[in-house]
């Protein structure tokens, strides 16, 4: 499984204008393509309906997130219909989350993911200062999952000319 942060998919499925939209656009392509399941921790709902709830009439606002879970074949962490609650987490395992100076929101995914994804491949984020190196899973831009699928020889073309 591979954890999607909200800014990756309100990228893909808002943003087209983001200067990271085409790179993100193809890291999205390419897990697709590559049949791995795709996950989000539940605060990601809660920031993506949040965000997307801006400018959406009142009766849309409840088919945000079904629509996106459907779109991106996404699995949710935990799976709500085991732990139905916001989070799944303790207020106490969400603080000690902030230690790595993140805002409530991040320390919630953190804690989630320790919690109840930490066999995950990866979480894929833009928001690398938040995560890298303080979650139990590996942290990476969609760019840097992508270069990571592609062979070097692929990556760009050889420094001198082809004989």
């Amino acid at each position: 499984m591979i954890l999607l942060d909200s800014n990756v998919l309100l990228v893909d499925f808002k943003y087209h204008n983001d200067p990271t939209f085409a790179r993100n656009r193809q890291a999205m392509t390419a897990l697709a393509a590559s049949g791995v399941v795709l996950g989000v921790p539940t605060q990601v709902i809660i920031e993506i309906v949040g965000v997307m709830s801006f400018g959406t009439p009142a009766a849309d606002v409840l088919k945000i997130w079904p629509t996106i879970q459907k779109k991106y074949n996404l699995t949710v962490v935990p799976d709500p219909a085991v732990v139905p609650d916001h989070c799944g987490c303790t207020p106490d395992e969400i603080v000690a989350e902030m230690v790595c100076k993140r805002h409530s929101g991040d320390a919630v995914i953190a804690a989630q993911i320790a919690k109840y994804a930490s066999g995950a491949a990866a979480f894929l984020t833009w928001n690398l200062k938040h995560f890298r190196g303080n979650l139990v899973i590996p942290v990476l831009t969609p760019d840097e999952w992508l270069q990571q699928q592609t062979p070097p020889a692929a990556q760009s073309p050889p420094a001198g000319p082809t004989p």
